[in-house]
């Protein structure tokens, strides 16, 4: 597997005036570890210097040293005796992994970043863990980068090489090949059901040519298990009490979403989701939570579209979208059989709209907004320097005009506006609206510019 988060790790490595410890957040099983690790293999030991992994889950050993002195150069000292290595502070790498278990560990790296700024130093966590120590990171004294996720191109590059060198080659200008394009298609109803797991996708590619079906239900067993585990955090980090109110959040996601088959932009609803409570104030906490942990999006209605849009948007008005829609089919225990075959009908509009959601949030970080201004509505809005582009998704193979995008063209006049469908890519110049793959939302912010003034 290849992950585009080892190019901004590189980057890091390379920019010597802005370069601090840093911290690699995201969701558990997303591939931090991996990412470290073979970042560490290809800039560092095959340049014939030394990656140095910790994994402070299971070397509770080391703590004393963090808790009993602050002096960098006096850990690094420490740690060579107590591993029997040598830390080359000029060229190697340390990776701190599961540094939540430590939060001392944490607090060094004020130190590091204040007395030994020639050490590459990189820790990551579970991002619900250092949610935990969040007041122990030195402000302003590290670096941080944030892991999603496989997104729809990194799979492609695992699944099928032939098939990503069209996908990484198509810029929105010309239509793929038709046959380019079907095989695309498959290979998203493929990632319909894994999800960007690399643990779920690894469990599908390694039965996939043999037998699909055993290849699926494979994925499908994996998926299960993590959601076992993502639950077993809640507790952990959050305590018993906010566990079981986080547990009906996180059930009423999918619940939700699969409900709004008609291709409707509905908001999350706060009733009955917890028992005994009510409105958003009593949801709030657990699903901060939630948001904060990145196991769920959130993406809040505006009521206009114009800058800045969070000012027209209301606090307890937005949709929630799970961090990865193979969870979701999962946790919702939609057949592999019927995903394989499409055979969602009208509700797999639910499962396009969260796909786009965790593409687009993967490329800006940031809460998502949608767009809803009297009986018009639209899935998303994003920007592009001071242009505000609608975004519309559409489940239907061959989609009719949309009366939503055809409104917001009308009161607004955006210089591009776009719709996701299965669809190749197409055109209505008149009315300035590209119809862009549904595969290719992963490259949306990259390629979709509005012409030149």
């Amino acid at each position: 597997m290849n992950r585009t988060i080892i190019d901004d790790l590189l980057e890091w490595k390379q920019n010597l005036t802005r370069k601090k410890p840093l911290v690699l957040k995201g969701a558990r099983q997303v591939g931090k570890t991996w990412a470290l690790q073979e970042f560490g293999r290809r800039y560092y030991e095959q340049e014939g210097y030394n990656c140095h992994y910790i994994d402070f889950r299971e070397s509770k050993n080391l703590y004393s040293i963090f808790r009993e002195t602050s002096d960098p150069r006096e850990i690094i000292k420490l740690l060579q005796f107590r591993l029997r290595i040598n830390i080359d502070i000029s060229n190697d790498l340390l990776i701190f992994d599961e540094i939540q278990e430590c939060s001392e560990a944490i607090i060094s790296f004020k130190y590091f970043e204040q007395n030994l700024k020639e050490l590459d130093l990189i820790a990551a966590g579970s991002h619900m863990g250092l949610m935990k120590n969040e007041e122990t990171f030195p402000v302003g004294k590290v670096n941080f980068l944030y892991m999603f996720p496989m997104n729809f191109g990194e799979f492609v590059l695992a699944a099928d090489a032939d098939a990503f060198r069209y996908l990484d080659s198509f810029y929105f200008t010309t239509p793929l090949p038709s046959v380019v394009h079907e095989r695309l298609l498959e290979l998203f109803t493929i990632y319909s059901l894994t999800g960007g797991l690399p643990e779920v996708i690894t469990a599908f590619l390694e039965k996939w040519s043999e037998d699909v079906r055993k290849a699926a239900l494979d994925a499908r067993t994996v998926q299960e298990e993590l959601i076992v585990g993502y639950r077993a955090d809640f507790a952990k980090y959050s305590g018993v009490v906010n566990a079981n109110h986080i547990n009906y959040i996180f059930d009423a996601i999918p619940s939700q979403l699969s409900k709004a088959h008609t291709e409707e932009v509905k908001k999350f609803k706060f009733k009955d989701v917890i028992p005994g409570r009510k409105g958003f104030d009593s949801l709030r906490g657990p699903l901060s939570w939630l948001i904060e942990s990145r196991l769920c999006i959130k993406n809040t209605f505006t009521r206009k579209a114009a800058h800045p849009l969070i000012s027209y948007c209301d606090n307890n008005r937005f949709k929630v979208f799970l961090f990865d829609i193979g969870i979701l089919n999962s946790m919702l225990n939609i057949p592999c059989e019927v995903i394989l075959s499409q055979k969602l009908g009208p509700y797999k509009g639910f499962m396009l709209e969260n796909f786009v959601a965790q593409e687009l949030f993967a490329q800006t970080n940031r809460e998502l907004i949608s767009w809803q201004e009297g009986t018009a509505e639209l899935e998303f809005l994003i920007t592009s320097g001071a242009e505000i582009i609608p975004v519309e998704v559409k489940s239907a193979a061959r989609s009719r005009r949309s009366k939503s995008l055809d409104a917001f063209i009308d009161r607004y006049s955006p210089a591009i506006a776009i719709k996701l469908s299965r669809q190749n890519l197409g055109e209505n110049k008149k009315r300035k609206i590209t119809t862009v793959p549904i595969y290719s939302s992963y490259k949306l912010l990259t390629h979709i510019s509005p012409p030149a003034m």
